[in-house]
C-alpha cells in the first residue's frame, strides 16, 4: 500500500491542467490515483481526508484498468494507505472511478506469487461481505458501507462461486483463460458487494499488520483468517454453512467448520501463512495488534460481532 507522504509528495508535480488520471496497474496504483485525485482538486495532506466522508466535493475524475485480481479498488469508494505505521483510508462516494476497463487478458502474465496474493484478498473481501453485520444493525454512514443486504449478499456469494472455481486453478496455470475470466469477474463483483455492505474483522487484523510490517495485503489477510473468522463463528456460521455449499464436495460438506477446513487446506497447499505468527509476530505483539484493530472504524462496524476484550485472547492464541 502506499504511504501517505509519498502521495502528498506527488501532489506538487500534478498540480493543474489535468482532465483525468489513468490508472493502470493493483490496488495500490489504483489507490494511489484516488488519493491524488483527492489532493489535486481539493489541496491539503492526506490526512486530512483520512476516515469517512470528510472529501467535500468530487475530485479529478479516475479510470482504472486494473491489472491483477484481487482488491476491486476499480469499483469501490476507498482509498488505503499507510499513515502513522497503521494501514487506513478515506472512503468517500467522490472517489469512485467513473470508469473501469476489466480484461483478464490483462493478468494472463502474472507469476503465480502474485496471483496467489492477490486473489486471496479478492477472497476475503467475497467472504467478508457475504458475513457482514445486517445492514438493519448498523448505523447511518456517509458512505455505502451499510451493512450487508440481499443486493450485496447476492453480488458476494456470485463473486464467491466464481473466485472459489477459478483460484486454485490462475495460481497453477496463468494461461487458464477461463481461471483468469473467474478471478477478473470474481474480484470486480466482490468488490462492488463489499462497497455496499463494508468487510469485517479479517480485513481489520490484517489492516494492523500490514502497517507493522512489508507484508503484502493478501498475505496479512491469510494470516488473519482464523482469527477472525473464530472469532465471529457463532455469528456467521449458518452463512459459513452457505459458503461450504457453495465450495461443492456434496452433501455432509455444507458446515461452517467444513468452510473453515476448506480455507485452511487452500492456505496449507500455497504456503500462506495461517497465524501472525507465522509472520515473526510474537505473543508480546498481540496487544499492538489489538490496539491498531479497535481503530479500524471502517471495517469493524459492519463485523458480524462486536469487538471486546475477548479478541484478544484468540490474537495471543494465534
Amino acid at each position: 500500500e502506499p504511504h501517505s507522504t509519498e502521495i502528498d509528495r506527488q501532489k506538487e508535480k500534478f498540480r493543474s491542467n489535468f482532465d483525468t488520471l489513468l490508472a493502470i496497474g493493483g490496488g495500490s496504483c489504483m489507490d494511489f490515483a484516488k488519493a491524488l485525485a483527492i489532493l489535486m482538486t481539493h489541496g491539503g495532506s492526506l490526512g486530512d481526508y483520512e476516515g469517512e466522508g470528510l472529501v467535500p466535493g468530487p475530485v479529478l475524475p479516475v479510470v482504472c484498468v486494473p491489472t491483477t485480481s484481487g482488491t476491486g479498488s476499480q469499483n469501490t469508494q476507498t482509498t488505503v494507505f499507510t499513515i502513522g505505521g497503521v494501514k487506513m483510508g478515506c472512503s468517500s462516494e467522490f472517489i469512485r472511478p467513473v470508469f473501469s476497463v476489466v480484461d483478464p487478458e490483462v493478468t494472463m502474465r502474472l507469476p503465480s506469487v502474485v496471483t496467489r496474493n492477490t486473489g486471496y484478498d479478492a477472497l476475503m473481501h467475497a467472504v467478508e461481505s457475504f458475513i457482514a453485520c445486517p445492514h438493519d444493525r448498523v448505523p447511518d454512514r456517509p458512505i455505502l458501507y451499510q451493512g450487508s443486504n440481499p443486493f450485496s449478499r447476492g453480488v458476494a456469494l456470485e463473486a464467491f462461486r466464481f473466485i472459489w472455481e477459478s483460484y486454485r486453478r490462475s495460481i497453477l496455470d496463468g494461461q487458464d483463460r477461463e481461471a483468469r475470466y473467474g478471478m477478473s469477474i470474481g474480484s470486480h463483483l466482490a468488490g462492488l458487494a463489499f462497497s455496499h455492505s463494508g468487510l469485517g474483522l479479517v480485513h481489520a487484523l490484517a489492516s494492523s499488520l500490514g502497517g507493522m510490517i512489508d507484508a503484502p495485503h493478501g498475505v496479512c489477510l491469510a494470516a488473519c483468517t482464523n482469527i477472525g473468522l473464530r472469532y465471529n463463528f457463532e455469528a456467521c456460521n449458518k452463512d459459513l454453512a452457505v459458503l461450504a455449499a457453495a465450495m461443492g464436495g456434496g452433501r455432509g460438506q455444507d458446515s461452517a467448520e467444513q468452510f473453515l477446513a476448506n480455507i485452511n487446506a487452500l492456505i496449507r497447499d500455497f504456503e500462506l501463512p495461517s497465524r501472525p505468527s507465522d509472520l515473526g509476530f510474537k505473543k508480546e505483539d498481540a496487544q499492538m495488534i489489538f490496539q491498531k484493530t479497535l481503530i479500524q472504524t471502517r471495517r469493524i462496524q459492519t463485523n458480524p460481532r462486536q469487538l471486546d476484550e475477548h479478541l484478544l485472547s484468540f490474537i495471543e492464541a494465534g
